[in-house]
């Protein structure tokens, strides 16, 4: 086991520390993507697939991605140490990036398979694989070695380690024992789907916290799922009388607010597994399926958590202006004549400054406690339909002396006396009508001349003492740049 490197397949991928290839450019977008962010960005279960996928490409001549420097198409590969790097299809020289060795995948291929094909070990596991298949009555044209030559014109052949077939699918088993390039991998999947057969690679033997490269490309090409056979699934197999294989696959549970993987091995089923013949993915158990429900699950559960904080939020806020707006409110209305003017004028600049803090107060060094006072008048007195604090008798009264003392309180008074029902109230005791021909004559001018508008301070003071009431009501209808419109 010396000198194996295996990751966790939720882990950020790692480019090599000096990458030859340092840039790449998207075909599609034109994007050049620096090679080390562009790993980093992928865990490595995705980088393998991603690996994969445009090894695939380019073996197609449909290259995603090419040097940045020379425009050559490239492929992701990976070190002994499971980290990436980018490499040339092919290379002429002409790129200061060397990413080939003067030997061929093909030669290396047939120096590293020289003899392994037919070792011992290679050799036992064919046989276990036969018992196996051949324990179950459903399994027909069990043979090994028999050579499948391509169909409907394509050129090639394959040598099934162990072939058969069941009344529902046509499988091809290859025993993986050594090392494989990616691209052997990737081209059994694509001869064996364009025959109509399944590819089940079988191993010896499986663990997680030892994984080879090849063991890599077969765990993530196949949804997290591999499969061994060994001298228990076989045994097992013939008790049951039915296919038995071990199986290994990632379970994705959710830990701390995201999601980790838990290793299962269990024995299973031929009927328990799921065969896929356009993805060419033979599983027991779909990770994909499962990770992304729970990523799901994650979304939702955090989408309520934050709708829950802001609902928190609003309520704690609107609790500190309901809490600000009633001592306002009380150090209005509860006030004496006998009051001391400088106590009490030091009670309004803190109360002011908490005005503030909730962006209601009075602008300014010496904020108008008069104006926060009439402000608090105008609001009891729409509410309660008489006046309030202004000395008039009748409410016919006040409306004279709005209009002519404090224009700029006629349109929230309007509002208010609306939200408020009382508005019937301002015409009672007009007897001569005199207020309803005031009201009507500036009635055309509220919205347009400055005169009938409040400070914006004042405005917003008045806002929130009123719970919104001094503000006309949205509707779709409104313009937003017009003036004396609701605010938010």
């Amino acid at each position: 086991m010396v000198g194996n490197t295996t990751i966790d397949p939720l882990a950020r991928a790692e480019a090599v520390t000096r990458p030859e290839i340092d840039t790449v450019r998207n075909l599609r977008t034109g994007h050049v993507r620096d090679v080390r962010r562009l790993v980093r960005a992928f865990r490595y279960e995705r980088a393998i697939l991603l690996r994969q996928n445009l090894k695939a490409l380019v073996k197609r001549d449909e290259a995603r991605l090419v040097c940045a420097t020379c425009g050559v198409p490239v492929y992701l590969a990976c070190s002994t140490t499971k980290r990436f790097f980018f490499r040339h299809r092919h290379e002429d020289g002409s790129c200061p990036a060397v990413t080939r060795t003067e030997l061929s995948e093909a030669d290396i291929r047939a120096m590293k398979y020289r003899g392994a094909q037919e070792s011992g070990a290679h050799k036992r596991v064919k046989a276990l694989l036969l018992r196996s298949l051949s324990a179950d009555p459903r399994f027909k044209d069990v043979v090994q070695e028999k050579t499948w030559k391509a169909s409907e014109g394509l050129i090639g052949l394959r040598r099934p380690d162990v072939s058969a077939r069941t009344d529902t699918d046509r499988l091809a088993f290859e025993v993986q024992l050594s090392t494989t390039f990616m691209d052997v991998v990737l081209s059994r999947k694509e001869f064996y789907r364009a025959e109509g057969a399944a590819l089940v690679w079988v191993l010896p033997s499986f663990h997680p916290s030892y994984r080879r490269m090849t063991d890599d490309d077969i765990l993530f090409g196949n949804n997290s799922n591999v499969f061994v056979v060994d001298e228990k699934s076989a045994a097992a197999s013939e008790v049951a009388g039915t296919f038995i294989m071990t199986c290994w696959y990632r379970k994705p549970l959710i830990n701390d607010d995201k999601i980790v993987d838990e290793w299962i091995e269990r024995e299973v089923r031929w009927d328990e597994i799921t065969v896929d013949l356009d993805r060419q993915t033979i599983i027991a158990f779909d990770y994909a399926q499962e990770a992304a429900r729970l990523r799901d699950e994650l979304r939702v559960a955090r989408s309520e958590r934050i709708a829950a904080a802001e609902a928190a939020r609003k309520q704690a806020q609107q609790d500190r202006e309901d809490e600000i707006r009633e001592q306002m409110l009380r150090f209005v209305l509860d006030a004496s004549r006998d009051d001391e003017y400088l106590p009490r004028h030091k009670a309004w600049l803190l109360l002011n400054d908490r005005l503030r803090s909730i962006g209601c107060g009075l602008d300014g060094e010496y904020p108008d406690l008069l104006a926060a006072t009439r402000i608090v008048h105008l609001i009891e007195s729409a509410r309660a339909g008489k006046p309030v604090g202004f000395g008039y008798k009748s409410f016919a009264e006040l409306g004279h002396h709005l209009i002519h003392q404090h224009p700029e309180l006629l349109l929230a008074f309007g509002h208010m006396l609306r939200k408020f029902g009382t508005k019937e109230a301002l015409y009672r005791d007009d007897r001569t009508g005199k207020l309803k021909a005031k009201l009507e004559a500036v009635r055309a001018h509220l919205l347009h001349d400055p005169k009938y508008r409040m400070a914006e301070d004042e405005e917003r003071l008045c806002a929130l003492l009123s719970e919104g009431a001094s503000r006309k009501a949205r509707s779709e209808n409104d313009n937003p740049d017009r003036p004396g419109r609701a605010a938010a």
